[in-house]
């Protein structure tokens, strides 16, 4: 799946060589569908190679390559001259996703996915379900993600604080930092208990940015929003799991990971229209307020309180 989502992708980028609007929207309809197909076997991938008790690590891990394709990704673009010449970040997007196939292939044959052939198996249900409510509080999660980074340095320079530019490396550093130092907290500690901590974490941090008036105040909220959005998103991707059996758990991490992109999509056009209506200090406030509503949300249920409580 993980070659044939890089072939399809790869492929859909062809149309963007027309440059015009319908070509361009095909290609990215066709590359969004290989992209959907590489996560979800990809995810699927991880999940197996870290085994039951290491589930939330492997799903921060996914979330740290997205978080690196998302840094390095304009700053390749930029390095090949894509504004004055786009067919050349067009060229290089056919050309790394086939470099992505070509890894699995070889890291296929030297750590083949195991079979889900003796994992637990938790009571099946289905798949829409198990991940609706989990899905829905990462798609709110994710309102606070996008509105810290489309509107974060606007408030910030209004202000007249310092640091506007430092808000999204600073964000990004951090998500880095906190999964790969604190990746398996949600595994340890519970989805719930991280959840209940994170989501609020990552709410105070966009409230903090929006009342900086000082370099050092911007910076620590755009940390402290990124600890725990880094860390809520494991946790909400351990409950979407929690109540399906194991060799059904690539589809329904595809499932969930489809409400990050519709968090992108729907937040992005959410917190635009709501400070182009009042302004951009509070549509970060509304994205706390959103984040906040996540960890509710995502609990809601007797079903997922059963389930999740066996390890919370």
């Amino acid at each position: 799946m993980i070659v044939a989502g890089g072939v399809v992708m790869a492929a859909g980028v062809i149309p963007a060589f027309v440059h015009t609007l319908p070509a361009l929207m095909v290609s990215r309809l066709a590359a969004g569908a290989g992209e959907g197909a590489m996560m979800a076997a990809s995810v699927l991938w991880m999940l197996r190679l870290a085994g039951a008790e290491r589930r939330g690590r492997a799903i921060g891990h996914i979330g740290l390559a997205n978080y690196g394709g998302l840094v390095t990704g304009p700053l390749l673009a930029e390095a090949l001259g894509a504004v004055a010449h786009p067919d050349r970040a067009f060229a290089a997007a056919v050309v790394l996703p086939l470099l992505g196939a070509g890894v699995a292939l070889v890291a296929s044959r030297r750590a083949p996915v195991p079979s889900a052939a003796g994992e637990e198996h938790a009571r099946a249900s289905g798949l829409w379900r198990a991940t609706f409510r989990p899905g829905a509080g990462l798609l709110l999660v994710n309102v606070g993600y996008v509105a810290l980074i489309s509107f974060g340095a606007t408030v910030v320079t209004a202000h007249g604080a310092g640091g506007a530019s430092l808000i999204v490396p600073a964000f990004a550093a951090a998500v880095i930092i906190a999964r790969t130092a604190g990746g398996s907290i949600p595994d340890r500690a519970g989805p719930v208990r991280t959840l209940l901590v994170c989501a609020p974490l990552e709410g105070a941090g966009l409230v903090m940015v929006q009342a900086a008036h000082g370099t050092i105040g911007v910076l620590a909220g755009a940390v402290v929003t990124a600890a725990g959005q880094a860390l809520a998103v494991p946790a909400l991707g351990l409950l979407a799991l929690r109540r399906v059996e194991p060799r059904r758990h690539g589809a329904a991490a595809g499932l969930f990971f489809s409400w990050f992109d519709l968090g992108v999509g729907l937040g992005g056009a959410g917190v635009g229209l709501m400070a182009s209506v009042t302004a951009p200090a509070t549509a970060l406030v509304a994205a706390a307020a959103a984040v906040a509503c996540s960890a509710p949300i995502a609990l809601v249920g007797r079903s997922v309180r059963r389930a999740s409580g066996q390890t919370a």
